[in-house]
């Protein structure tokens, strides 16, 4: 076991409207990274089947942000550590409990979007994304408070990393996976995609100019790269 790697197992591809979910394994031990939106709890689950496990074999839970589309299947592993940022958490459940205020909603976002009047379509993205909320967003599918290690106090198992990529929202975590011939990048949502953020349904950035510097920064490693939501792929070695 002291020398063996994790591998890196896409359980659900990134697209447009769905985030990545990536198994880790090394030996017995087994992390989902990510646990996608409530309607795509079976195929999480079939894609573990797939794998020969079960969600009771999973040990660990870690979430890059609470977004919905991250974080909705956490119930699925009612027996596993759940590490995630603590700041994102609160931030998230900030955000989405405002979004529910149907007569204040528009203004209170601007408490964690200062810069939506910046972009020219973030009203209708907003509106479209309140909708989700209303229909997906339930705070206990983040699991039980029990299960939560805050990665600002909790260290993440031997060879995994965690990059702290703030622009998306405040505590967002971008997992690096060492200790192989090339390295891996689980980026969440600090690279939504590799060339077409744009055509992504999501929040837009917390703060443009940091996300903007959170995506070159992962874009500038040498490694296997994991976008939020888009298909995998590996920049140059040399």
């Amino acid at each position: 076991m002291r020398n063996s790697r994790w591998k890196v197992d896409v359980l659900l591809p990134g697209s447009w409207r769905g985030a990545t979910s990536v198994l880790l394994s090394k030996g017995r031990h087994h992390i989902v990274v990510d646990t996608g939106m409530p309607h795509e709890a079976h195929e999480i689950v079939k894609a573990l089947e797939l794998r020969g496990l079960r969600p009771t074999d999973i040990q660990i839970v870690i979430n890059s942000h609470f977004h919905i589309d991250h974080v909705s299947n956490n119930t699925l592993f009612p027996g596993s550590e759940i590490f995630g940022s603590q700041e994102s958490y609160d931030w998230c459940r900030a955000v989405y409990s405002d979004l529910l205020d149907k007569q204040n909603w528009e203004t209170l976002i601007l408490k964690y979007y200062p810069e939506t009047f910046e972009y020219e379509r973030a009203k209708e993205m907003m509106t479209k994304l309140r909708k989700l909320a209303l229909r997906w967003w339930d705070p206990k599918r983040l699991g039980n408070s029990s299960q939560f290690r805050w990665i600002e106090k909790h260290a993440l198992p031997t060879d995994l990393e965690g990059l702290l990529t703030s622009g998306h929202v405040p505590g967002h975590a971008s997992i690096i996976v060492h200790g192989g011939e090339q390295r891996t990048v689980i980026a969440g949502d600090a690279l939504l995609s590799r060339q077409h953020d744009e055509k992504v349904l999501t929040m837009i950035p917390y703060r443009r100019r940091q996300f903007q510097q959170d995506r070159a920064r992962i874009l500038a490693m040498r490694a296997r790269i994991l976008p939020g939501h888009d298909a995998e792929f590996s920049t140059p070695r040399s």
